[in-house]
């Protein structure tokens, strides 16, 4: 197929949702970077992906390139990125980079989740938009995927129970998380109050009148949630809970929700974090596509204080 000229970036609409996923089933795993995202758009409406939006091409025909920006709301501005090289080159492709909304290229952008099949076509950039740009590599990992979850025969110990996150909790989930710098306590708030979450809580015992009583009060110790990118994250057991499968149960119990409501349960890991990568291996997560992280940054600049 002929690569397509670049005209114009326009907010994909519900409707078109399923046909744009099918497009991109023809590139997995690797387009998983975006995919996810529009599995939860179809399922859960646009609505539910604010202030997110699903960028595709202005076009005489449809394409499988698609740009999901912002992913999150931090001060770091970040998007996610995928196209097939037989339908748009790598120059097209900087230049609707250069068309997204609200994106201001004299600061430098981070591309999250880009498949690291397309990382040489993308680091031969020299310019977004007229403007000169330096691509730094600042992260690689892998996705990892699980199709069956594994079974843990005991039950919870006492005192814990299961559910789902509630969105008052978001703030606990965002100050625990080691990258939330990248996203805002609201925008995780309201991730909360669309997908697929879990918590496991702790019940406690208080005195009262003279008789132990339950209490009203009951305390999150650990969690996992579906993010923007249709990926399972955010996991986090506070340090006195540990060692007690808690983290094992609640990424279980997302994964079977997940793939119950015909989404991927996967996770993203950097090839550096081997105690993740140990730990889901061990509960039947498989190794799929490369993805990497960069970051653009205007060539004018060092990008010293971006590559830390």
């Amino acid at each position: 197929m002929a690569p397509q000229s670049v005209v114009a970036l326009r907010h994909v609409r519900e409707d078109e949702l399923d046909a744009l996923k099918a497009r991109l089933a023809r590139h997995l795993p690797h387009s998983v970077v975006v995919y996810g995202g529009l599995s939860l758009a179809a399922r859960y409406g646009l609505h539910s992906f604010r202030p997110a939006s699903i960028l595709v091409p202005v076009g005489p025909r449809p394409s499988c390139l698609t740009i999901i920006a912002p992913i999150g709301s931090g001060d770091t501005q970040c998007i996610e990125v995928f196209w097939s090289p037989e339908e748009h080159t790598v120059k097209d492709v900087a230049q609707y980079l250069s068309l997204i909304p609200d994106l201001d290229w004299s600061q430098p952008q981070a591309l999250i989740g880009f498949p690291r099949i397309l990382l040489p076509a993308l680091q031969s950039l020299d310019s977004i938009g007229g403007r000169r740009v330096q691509v730094h590599l600042k992260h690689e990992g892998h996705v990892y995927n699980l199709e069956a979850p594994a079974i843990i025969g005991t039950k919870l110990p006492p005192a814990y129970h299961m559910s789902s996150l509630n969105e008052d909790e978001a703030s606990v989930v965002w100050t625990n998380w080691e990258f939330n710098f990248l996203d805002s306590e609201d925008n995780i708030r309201h991730d909360i109050a669309h997908f697929p979450s879990i918590g496991i809580r702790e019940r406690s015992l208080t005195e009262s009148a003279g008789s132990l009583q339950e209490a009203a009060k009951e305390t999150l110790v650990s969690w996992i949630r579906t993010t923007k990118n249709g990926w399972m994250g955010n996991t986090f057991t506070l340090p006195h809970h540990r060692r007690r499968s808690l983290a094992s149960r609640a990424t279980l119990a997302l994964a079977r929700q997940m793939l119950q409501e015909g989404f991927f349960a996967i996770v993203a890991i950097e090839d550096i974090n081997t105690a993740s990568v140990k730990f889901h291996e061990s509960l039947g997560f498989k190794r799929q596509c490369a993805i990497a992280v960069v970051v653009l940054v205007p060539a004018e600049t060092t990008g010293q204080d971006y590559l830390e």
